[in-house]
């Protein structure tokens, strides 16, 4: 049996519809969305992304803080965690600029909580830009411009109040602080949403091994 193209270690035993060739079970998971342009017609990606449906109910109801935050955010504010999710993968994948390769929960973590700390500073009235480091400086950016960009499309009597905003934001701090508590890798997060965002269909092509 041929080796994996990946790892150069294991039997390549499982079919690869991302790269059109066959891979080792290990490389599969490790890498499945978040490194290979899975298409949604792969069986393992469709078992992957029930495994994390699951996931998440659990966490929700062994975690009271982030049920809470959860029941805390508004309806009108729910849809708008697919917007949050996306920018942070657009991040990572470099979709507008050079991608955050390695990014880490910890700092999608501190990038929501600076997004949340500068929210608040405009709501006070205040002009102040709170710093954080570069790479979570740019995610941070690119998650309120992200959210900028619905609400600029938006009707002005439709669009959501900063404290709407804010409650999002916290939802997603809760999220990912869960998912940081429970899983045992460092991007445990970050693996969970890209199986649910598929990568753009101009990147979403054979990568070269």
């Amino acid at each position: 049996m041929a080796v994996c193209p990946r790892c150069n270690k294991r039997a390549a035993k499982r079919a690869c519809p991302a790269l059109r060739t066959s891979i080792c079970p290990v490389c599969c998971a490790r890498e499945r969305a978040i490194e290979l342009a899975c298409p949604e017609s792969c069986s393992y990606l469709r078992d992957a992304q029930v495994r994390a449906s699951q996931l998440n109910g659990e966490l929700r109801s062994r975690d009271r803080a982030l049920d809470r935050a959860i029941t805390a955010a508004t309806q009108r504010s729910l849809p708008l965690v697919f917007v949050v999710q996306g920018a942070i993968l657009d991040a990572y994948r470099g979709i507008k600029g050079q991608p955050l390769r390695g990014l880490k929960d910890s700092e999608i973590l501190e990038a929501v909580e600076n997004a949340i700390k500068n929210l608040e500073t405009q709501d006070s009235g205040l002009i102040y830009e709170h710093q954080a480091p570069p790479r979570v400086d740019a995610l941070s950016r690119g998650i309120r411009e992200a959210l900028d960009g619905i609400n600029e499309r938006t009707p002005a009597e439709s669009r959501l109040r900063r404290s709407e905003l804010l409650k999002l934001l916290e939802l997603m701090r809760a999220w990912i602080d869960a998912h940081m508590r429970n899983g045992e890798e460092h991007n445990s997060y970050l693996r969970h949403i890209s199986l649910f965002i598929p990568w753009p269909s101009e990147l979403a092509r054979p990568l070269i091994i």
